[in-house]
């Protein structure tokens, strides 16, 4: 499969026709602007805009911090005051919060370290510095690290120790549940300030079946968080971990689809093959070319030829991103409903054997599941009988995060 990417015209002539804010977003949704985009960027900042709505869009879609930064770099005059201290106080925040969780991050990798556990950033700080090369243009609110499976629970008292809780609070055998079906546990300190998932694969065994492990392990890449030496997932691994959750959770951020716009962008020599297969390994290979066609249709990302015929033979892949699309921008956040969330996640599988799995997933009790009721381990089916009910009653997963 080659490794050489088709580069696209930022500023296609056929490109669908958006709203004017909806295209300014877009563009500034990128760690770095070349001189046509910056000239488009002052274009639109000088037309006819509704400066509220373009705000709204932007805090919806977490990329407040980006489109304040090449704004202020582009164009700070001619945007109106009001509306550039509003994002520069959100970049503020944004960018406090950022440090703070980046110190955490760096202390904890450090104490994970001390006590012979390998530790990998997934996510957050790391990724904001690996895709943007500033903390603080990405926005997050908590720290997702991942750990090898035999690790957790040493991964876990450890946090305890550190006066982290799991939240919610769950009794052993209420873990012992989490651990055999889902993917990571959440912790809290100081009343939520700060928050850590605790991970051990990347998605839930029956959403997508498990990477490799000690392939996953063996591909550890070395990097740096400020001082601190850490390691972070092969550019393959994140990749297809970054559209596993964007699928997850229905791409309802922009910002999530820029992350693989920003991959593809910095990876050039990214192993196209070893991702594919991969991708079909796991049984994940719509989710991967969902994310990776919606990286093209909005940001212009360049694909190797290869990869976008095996997606153009995918009829199911164009016709899901136009309908994540036709949501990102209105207002109604994702397929309504319960209904409208299970459709989607089925067309996300190719195989009649992972959209059975995905049933069994949904079958699969979380922790909110849990938590409502504390049951000895004997009854511990008791929850997979709650499950269903408590879907219906409640309308459906909830899946952002």
């Amino acid at each position: 499969m080659s490794a050489t990417a088709q580069v696209s015209d930022p500023i296609k002539s056929g490109a669908p026709q958006r709203r004017s804010e909806v295209e300014l977003l877009l563009t500034c949704g990128r760690a770095s602007l070349h001189d046509s985009r910056k000239a488009r960027v002052k274009e639109l900042a000088t037309g006819d805009l509704d400066w509220d709505y373009l705000l709204q869009l932007a805090d919806r879609h977490g990329l407040q911090p980006l489109l304040y930064w090449h704004l202020n770099e582009v164009c700070a005059a001619d945007v109106p005051e009001r509306h550039l201290q509003l994002l520069r106080v959100a970049f503020q925040r944004v960018s406090a919060l950022n440090i703070f969780l980046t110190h955490e991050l760096r202390r904890l990798l450090s104490l994970f370290a001390a006590n012979n556990i390998t530790a990998v950033p997934y996510k957050g700080p790391a990724l904001a510095l690996q895709l943007y090369g500033n903390v603080a243009l990405r926005q997050f609110s908590d720290l997702d690290i991942m750990v090898h499976p035999r690790d957790v629970l040493r991964a876990r008292d450890l946090l305890l120790a550190e006066d982290y809780a799991l939240f919610p609070p769950l009794t052993e055998g209420q873990q012992a549940v989490m651990l055999r079906t889902q993917c990571n546990l959440p912790f809290t300190r100081e009343r939520n300030r700060l928050v850590v998932e605790l991970h051990w694969q990347v998605s839930a065994p029956h959403f997508a079946r498990p990477f490799d492990t000690a392939g996953f392990w063996g591909r550890l890449g070395d990097a740096k968080l400020d001082d601190v030496n850490i390691n972070l997932p092969a550019p393959e691994d994140l990749m297809l971990a970054l559209c596993v959750h964007g699928s997850k959770h229905l791409w309802e951020r922009l910002a999530w689809i820029c992350d693989i716009a920003g991959l593809i962008e910095s990876k050039q020599d990214l192993n196209w093959r070893r991702l594919v297969t991969q991708a079909r390994d796991t049984g994940s290979e719509r989710m991967l070319f969902l994310g990776l066609q919606l990286a093209k249709n909005l940001l212009e990302a360049p694909l190797p030829p290869d990869v976008g015929k095996i997606m153009a033979a995918d009829h199911a892949v164009a016709s899901l991103a136009n309908g994540v699309e036709r949501h990102l921008f209105t207002p109604e956040l994702t397929p309504s409903g319960i209904r409208g969330y299970f459709l989607f996640q089925l067309r996300a599988r190719r195989r009649l054997r992972d959209k059975f799995n995905y049933l069994r997933f949904v079958a699969t009790p979380t922790e909110e599941d849990l938590v409502r009721m504390k049951l000895p381990a004997a009854l511990t089916f008791v929850y997979y009988l709650m499950r269903p009910v408590r879907l219906v009653v409640t309308g459906g997963p909830s899946h952002f995060h």
